[in-house]
């Protein structure tokens, strides 16, 4: 029987204004699509921002995260869970272009000795191939600004995927406001959950899923 890439029994965040989100009970697992379904302040960026390890839960709560317990073992855990789509943490420079983004992503995860390859063509078509898959990849002089909404977020998810994580978190998919453009962006993250990496997304609509062999884990606004 494979292990799950999450488990959470009584997982749940208070701040200092009240509850955040939770209790939630979950299983993931591994190498599948599941999506975080609730409303804008339901705490969907914070519980996905707790399965990866850069929130803390309440004591009582109970998360084991690719086999890390956690918060205890977060450390181990963020190196093998990759961030894409969240405000204030990966956001793009629209004045840059493509090349300087996988440029100075690749310099980030290379060990300090080793100077990061100079993000030409080829090396930006090698980030970005695995996650645009068949679809036309953006060139390395473009400049961010003139990416639309799928390209945007999809370049954001392939700088993450750089990192090779085992887990990947995309919070608020519904930034691609058009829903048929949007069901790009789903399709390829279904694709990399093929490739065996478990892949969290976050969205508002309870109606993105119908249809698909997805898992669809509500979270409800919290009651104060």
């Amino acid at each position: 029987m494979n292990t799950p890439a999450v488990t959470a029994l009584d997982l749940q965040l208070h701040g200092d204004r009240g509850p955040v989100f939770g209790p939630v009970d979950l299983e993931i697992a591994a190498g599948t699509l599941t999506l975080v379904q609730g409303p804008q302040g339901a705490g969907r960026t914070s519980l996905l921002l707790t399965l990866a390890g850069r929130m803390v839960p309440d004591p009582t709560s109970d998360l084991v995260v690719l086999g890390h317990r956690l918060p205890t073992q977060r450390a181990l855990a963020q190196r093998e869970v990759a961030l894409a789509g969240f405000t204030g943490i990966d956001e793009l420079d629209d004045s840059v272009t493509v090349g300087d983004h996988v440029r100075e992503r690749l310099a980030w995860l290379s060990p300090w000795y080793r100077r990061a390859p100079r993000a030409d063509q080829p090396v930006v078509d090698a980030v970005l191939a695995p996650v645009f898959g068949e679809l036309p990849l953006p060139g390395a002089q473009t400049v961010v600004w003139h990416l639309d909404e799928v390209d945007a977020l999809l370049l954001r998810i392939a700088l993450a995927m750089a990192q090779r994580p085992r887990l990947l978190v995309v919070d608020d998919v519904d930034q691609v406001h058009d829903r048929a453009r949007r069901r790009i962006v789903w399709d390829r993250l279904d694709a990399l959950a093929g490739t065996g990496v478990t892949v969290v997304a976050s969205c508002a609509d309870p109606d993105e899923a119908v249809g698909t062999r997805w898992t669809v884990l509500p979270v409800a606004t919290p009651t104060l």
